[in-house]
């Protein structure tokens, strides 16, 4: 007795193990629809003659909050027609197509005019009976249905206000459809000098979703202005999961930024420790401002209390002496002042100059010859030769050429007069005779 319990428990053992090879398979696929198409969702399965599968042993079924709810259900072949569950009618049944498992074990449902609420997981759900089974087996295989849309060219994108000054904050606005699935906004920003976009910020917010499934979204961005950011231009994307890299944009104006202007910066050209009377010198007057910056000299002579403003040439940050000279001497200083801001503080920087007059320059011109100028440059007397005496001598030179030339000429127009009138006294006299 115990011999043959223990045969029928093997027995038993085996015919599950047999069954267990021959379990039931399905394959189901994703599905990705755009607008106007029709969302098929398929179910095929793969059994062998040891499992069976109950009237009405099929469904699919459409995942809501976190359980799944039957949509319809099916019959294998040769079995009773498919229907769409009463509390899913209102909802499918007037756009909704089943076709049953047929020679191609399928189950499939096409749902027309898909609507947003469509989109999600849907679970083909099988229940079977292995063969020498007494338990109910399940397989299941999901699809996950995505509508598809690009995304559009953003509607708006400006910002204000409009006049903009350094450390301002500005708020930036887009209203874009970016289409579907999970889109998204960004900004980004273009210097003025370089042409490679700086993503400086991306917007994923709260959508709303319209009847065609895509997403409108409106955001607004507060940025603080730099001097930077002047003739900068900025830029709203519109994108989403489908979307390779930046999709479509709009640009904003160029930023006109003011700013400045900074504490001004003199310069010396050329730069020495010392400066003497006959020196070349520039003095100039820098800074940063937008718009461009207007200079004011003062000049302040040593050892005077009476202080000038200088009038300068067109280009008012530069002073230029060919010739220094010692009432040169003195403290310059130069103010810049930005007419575009009101509230602009003057900024000032002074350079004290000293030029030295050397009396043994006076002395060392004595040095200097007839053909010879004496001049002082950098507190040294150098006797350079007179510019004007080679021009003086060629003057002379072409001069005696030009008066010997004459001279030969009359000359040789006189012998030339006394030998014709000879002849001619002679042709008389021979006549005569």
């Amino acid at each position: 007795m115990d011999i043959s319990s223990k045969s029928i428990q093997l027995l038993l053992t085996g015919f599950l193990f047999i069954s267990s090879i021959y379990s039931l398979t399905l394959k189901t696929e994703d599905v990705i629809f755009e607008e106007g198409d029709t969302i098929i969702v398929n179910c095929t399965y793969d059994k062998d003659g040891q499992e069976e599968i109950l009237d009405r042993g099929i469904r699919w079924q459409k995942q809501t909050d976190d359980y799944f709810k039957d949509i319809a259900l099916f019959s294998p072949p040769n079995g009773r027609g498919p229907f769409i569950v009463k509390g899913m009618q209102s909802l499918y049944s007037n756009r909704t197509e089943l076709i049953a498992p047929n020679i191609s074990l399928s189950a499939v449902l096409i749902v027309k005019h898909p609507l947003c609420g469509d989109q999600g997981l849907y679970r083909c759900w099988i229940e079977y009976y292995p063969w020498v089974s007494f338990n109910m087996h399940v397989q299941t295989s999901g699809s996950d249905v995505k509508f598809k849309s690009k995304p559009k060219i953003p509607e708006e994108f400006h910002f204000f206000p409009k006049e903009l000054e350094e450390n301002q904050s500005i708020i930036l606005l887009c209203g874009a459809n970016v289409g579907s699935p999970l889109g998204n906004i960004e900004i980004w920003k273009i210097p003025q000098y370089n042409n490679t976009p700086v993503l400086i910020q991306e917007l994923n917010v709260t959508t709303n979703k319209t009847e065609n499934c895509t997403e409108f979204i409106n955001v607004n961005f507060t940025y603080n202005v730099t001097r930077d950011d002047n003739g900068a231009v900025f830029r709203c994307s519109s994108q989403n999961n489908l979307t390779q890299g930046p999709g479509p944009y709009k640009e904003s104006p160029k930023m006109f930024v003011i700013y400045g202007p900074d504490k001004p910066v003199i310069t010396l050209t050329p730069f020495k420790s010392f400066y003497f009377v006959g020196d070349y010198l520039t003095i100039q007057c820098t800074t940063d401002s937008n718009p461009p910056p207007v200079f004011t000299w003062k000049f302040h002579p040593h050892n005077k209390s009476l202080e000038t403003v200088i009038k300068t040439s067109s280009d008012v940050s530069k002073l230029v002496y060919d010739t220094l000279k010692t009432t040169d001497s003195g403290t310059y200083s130069c103010t810049a002042t930005n007419a575009a801001t009101l509230n602009s503080v003057n900024v000032t920087s002074s350079v004290f100059l000293y030029v030295n007059h050397s009396e043994i320059g006076y002395q060392g011109c004595n040095q200097c010859g007839y053909l010879t100028v004496c001049q002082q440059y950098d507190g040294k007397t150098v006797c350079v030769t007179n510019k004007w005496i080679p021009i003086a001598i060629v003057f002379i030179l072409i001069s005696v050429s030009f008066a010997a030339s004459s001279i030969v000429l009359i000359k040789n127009k006189s012998a030339s007069q006394n030998d014709g009138g000879y002849q001619a006294h002679t042709e008389i006299v021979n006549t005569h005779v």
